[in-house]
């Protein structure tokens, strides 16, 4: 069985996003509302976000970063897009081009870009602060799966995680005999 956080905790934990720094916001939000990897929040660069009027509406993922080579449209949700919009208003100065190569989260010494190891640390510390227990971006990324699941199908969320096999995706149907007694009142109702 796959980790998920719990509605509450899901709950409790988007409540806290703007008490920390907006980097840290963003990243959360990343895995929360996009269901990034780890490794694609890392590597992300300017030219994978997609604006429209004056905002960042979309994240496109591309094949060379993602971790089976398929790349993916993946939209942004209001709320990660608030904390994108912030966090890029805080890096870029104003009247400033924004460099499209550039990373969204650049590194320190000679790393290009923010380290996996580093963002997996930010994600534990926050959730033990917050939700008093470990948790990973990939429980998040999973609870993202789960929750979007609910309101959508299989094969759409096949696409948004960027999954080759349509059973990679099947582990987040879960459905518990309440969902399965819905499904068949409403297709008989």
């Amino acid at each position: 069985m796959i980790k998920i956080l719990t509605p509450a905790e899901f709950k409790r934990l988007q409540g806290s996003l703007g008490l920390f720094s907006t980097k840290e916001s963003l990243i959360f939000s990343l895995f929360m509302f996009c269901g990034l990897r780890v490794g694609e929040v890392c590597q992300l660069r300017f030219r994978d976000l997609t604006p429209d009027s004056g905002s960042f509406v979309e994240v496109h993922i591309p094949a060379s970063i993602s971790k089976n080579g398929i790349g993916r449209p993946v939209p942004i949700p209001p709320l990660a897009r608030f904390f994108l919009d912030n966090y890029v208003l805080d890096l870029v100065p104003p009247g400033a081009p924004v460099i499209p190569s550039a990373y969204l989260f650049p590194g320190t010494g000679t790393r290009d870009h923010i380290s996996v190891h580093g963002v997996e640390q930010l994600v534990s510390r926050i959730c033990q602060k917050v939700l008093n227990k470990h948790v990973t971006p990939h429980v998040l990324r999973h609870t993202y799966a789960t929750m979007v699941l609910k309101y959508s199908n299989t094969r759409e969320v096949q696409i948004l995680l960027g999954h080759k096999k349509l059973s990679s995706t099947q582990v987040y149907t879960h459905p518990t005999l309440r969902d399965l007694s819905k499904s068949v009142n409403k297709t008989f109702s």
